[in-house]
Parts: C-alpha cells; sequence; structure tokens
C-alpha cells in the first residue's frame, strides 16, 4: 500500500487530516490515484491481491445469475471489468472512477466498454440501468457512503445485486495503515439496510484483508 504523507504533522504549512475539509480529503484522494495511474495496471498489489480477490468475486455472481449491465464503481484502470468480460462477453460494461488519468488508461484498454469520472455519490447514469455493481477496496475513500449506496441503488434494476468489498484488516492493525477509516461487517450491515438494500450474503475474506457484502435491490 503506497505510503500516505503524513497528515498529522504539527506545522503552519500542513493540514491535520482530520481537520481537513470533505473537499480537501477528495481532492488529495483524486490526486493521489492520478499519480499512481501510471504504475497501477502492472503493479504487484493487482497480481498478488487484486487478481485474487477479484476472481473469487466472479465466482460469487456467476453461481446466481448472468448479468446483461454490469458497472463497477471505483474501477481504476478497469482491470475487473475485463475479468468480467471473459465470464459474460455479452454484457455491457460500465466502469466509473474520480481519478481522470486511471480512465484514460480504462478507456485504452477496454475500447468497447464506457468509462466516466465520477464519484460514487453523483454517477452518471440513469435509474434502473444495470443489474450488477461491484465496488472492491473503494468504499473507505467515498467521502459520502449512504449516498454512493442510494446512488447504487438508483442505477440497479430491481433484483439487481451490488457485490461490495471493503478492506477489512486484523484486529488492530488498521490504526498503523495512515487515514484508514474501519468499516466493520455490522457497520455495513446497518448501512446498507438503512438506505434499503435486501442483504444477501456476507463473508470475512480473512486471509485477504477483505469483507464481502453482497445487497440485492428490491
Amino acid at each position: 500500500m503506497d505510503k500516505f504523507p503524513d497528515w498529522r504533522r504539527e506545522d503552519k504549512e500542513s493540514l491535520n487530516f482530520e481537520e481537513a475539509s470533505t473537499t480537501e480529503k477528495k481532492e488529495y484522494d483524486t490526486e493521489h490515484f492520478n499519480r499512481r495511474s501510471r504504475t497501477y495496471e502492472n503493479s504487484l498489489d493487482q497480481r498478488l491481491w487484486f487478481d485474487r480477490f477479484q476472481r473469487r468475486l466472479l465466482n460469487m455472481v456467476e453461481k446466481e445469475y448472468i448479468p446483461t449491465a454490469v458497472l463497477d464503481v471505483g474501477c481504476g484502470t478497469g482491470r475487473l471489468l475485463r475479468k468480467a468480460k471473459v465470464r459474460w462477453p455479452k454484457a455491457q460494461f460500465i466502469g466509473v472512477d474520480p481519478a481522470a488519468n486511471m480512465i484514460e488508461n480504462a478507456r485504452r484498454l477496454m475500447p468497447d466498454a464506457k468509462f466516466y469520472v465520477s464519484q460514487a455519490e453523483s454517477l452518471p447514469l440513469p435509474d434502473a440501468s444495470v443489474n450488477l455493481v461491484f465496488s472492491t477496496a473503494s468504499y473507505n475513500f467515498w467521502q459520502d457512503k449512504e449516498k454512493g449506496l442510494r446512488e447504487i441503488k438508483r442505477v440497479l434494476q430491481v433484483g439487481g445485486r451490488l457485490f461490495l468489498a471493503d478492506i477489512w484488516p486484523p484486529l488492530g492493525l488498521s490504526r498503523f495503515i495512515p487515514r484508514f477509516q474501519v468499516n466493520s461487517p455490522s457497520a455495513l450491515q446497518e448501512t446498507f439496510s438503512r438506505v434499503g438494500f435486501h442483504i444477501q450474503d456476507q463473508r470475512n475474506w480473512r486471509m485477504l484483508w477483505l469483507v464481502v457484502t453482497v445487497g440485492k435491490r428490491c
């Protein structure tokens, strides 16, 4: 994981992250991933971590049904969508990410998909336009998580599913990861339910430091 700047540094030129505004946090996150876009696609964590859990995630979906329109929220360079296309070649694929450089690479690598520069909280899609949504290791960066989930619910068709994989480090380890905000499995369930998702499944993939929550749009 890339090291973040020490927002806690006590000097006049540095901003304490806890006191930073939502806009400032969002701008920092976006710029961070814009910089990472140069090496993101071929980085070691893609091969050792993302590829492993994304295959498991796709296997979970494959046992349920065949999607026709797939959205990845926080898609990066579109790596998950390219894997999904191998499984469901007739589906439509859409990715959104706030980092413009990530989207530029995604469009180059998957020109037959649709990619948009966008936050989870304001998806540029019509109501009920997709029937499967992924979000993998991006939930922690959303500025308004409940609003983001409501947007996903809006664009999902009735009966559609959201598969959200959130980082869940071993107990106590999160305190050593700068800027990390723990979203416990129970907190995820509560937020999903409050938004109106029916929780179909939740799995703790401890070896991968992930909790996967599956919500159905009723």
